[in-house]
């Protein structure tokens, strides 16, 4: 995501909104005080949060408000796809995280899960955006919406985990020495504050920590295909998505109103290869979510073969 001159300037502010068609242009400042009178939510925008200044972007309108939790390494514009179709339906608002995106950094080292997710809930309380909030993880994201879920449980109104992690050692440590190493060296050189012990022990936290969420609606995506192999071990992408698969079984436990869906034809990223499902899948959370009923597997395997055209 590039950054334009105006919003270079706009992270010297403390509570931006910026708005344009292709480009966040035409820039107007708004205070950042919590107390401060507002006539609207802040939908585009930095927030302050007290030393940090978070980016928000959201689409649509309808409650309860839809927040995207992207995974490691990346931004809220990881979910534009998914976002515009959500917004036909419900208030879908994706943020930046610490160093990511549009938001101040670097990240605070370390900056761990726990401190994501309370910095994702401040930048919500201080936005106007009044919970009990959708929760939709992927990836990484997923530790960070479970952890607001344990810290805020009445905030909650349902979740949806796409391709969430669960134990990053487990799958990480398959790895050969040497691209496990890379591994690591990649995740220290990010903006976002982790290193290689921070990610693995926050997961581990989440794990002890993590509460059911009752009755509340879950969904559960799980990707049906490996990324690329490695070169030179073929047997490692199988392994590896065998022990993905197994971790994720255990999440739909978290809700007695779930269920969990196998993309069959996606990758890691499914918002990108089956961008139809994830919406139908938060649709499916937002509509129980609504009328407090139960989440409906029928509608959502249909889509569960969706992928990109192979080449």
């Amino acid at each position: 995501m590039s950054i334009s001159c105006c919003c270079s300037v706009l992270l010297l502010l403390l509570l931006t909104s910026c708005h344009g068609t292709n480009a966040r242009t035409v820039c107007t400042t708004i205070p950042s005080s919590a107390s401060s009178p507002r006539s609207a939510a802040v939908t585009d925008g930095l927030v302050d949060i007290g030393g940090l200044s978070l980016h928000i972007h959201c689409v649509g309108n309808g409650d309860p408000v839809v927040v995207l939790e992207a995974g490691l390494g990346n931004d809220g514009s990881v979910w534009n796809d998914v976002g515009r179709g959500i917004g036909r339906f419900a208030r879908a608002c994706a943020t930046d995280r610490a160093g990511m995106g549009y938001s101040s950094g670097p990240a605070p080292r370390p900056h761990t899960h726990r401190q994501m997710a309370r910095e994702l809930h401040a930048v919500l309380v201080r936005a106007g955006l009044v919970g009990p909030y959708v929760l939709v993880g992927h990836s990484m994201g997923g530790i960070n919406v479970r952890f607001f879920a344990s810290e805020h449980p009445a905030e909650v109104a349902g979740m949806v985990l796409v391709d969430a992690t669960q134990d990053p050692l487990r799958t990480w440590s398959l790895m050969p020495n040497a691209e496990l190493a890379e591994r690591k060296e990649g995740l220290r050189k990010l903006p976002e504050g982790l290193d290689f012990e921070t990610f693995v022990a926050g997961a581990a936290e989440m794990r002890a920590s993590s509460q059911s969420i009752g009755d509340k609606p879950l969904v559960v995506l799980t990707r049906g295909k490996e990324d690329a192999p490695s070169p030179g071990h073929p047997e490692l992408s199988t392994n590896m998505l065998r022990t993905w698969q197994e971790l994720q079984a255990d999440l739909p436990r978290l809700s007695t109103n779930s269920v969990q869906i196998v993309a069959t034809n996606s990758r890691h990223y499914i918002q990108w290869d089956a961008p139809n499902l994830v919406v139908a899948a938060v649709r499916e959370v937002v509509e129980a979510a609504r009328t407090h009923g139960h989440v409906n597997s029928g509608r959502l395997s249909p889509l569960a073969s969706e992928g990109p055209i192979e080449p």
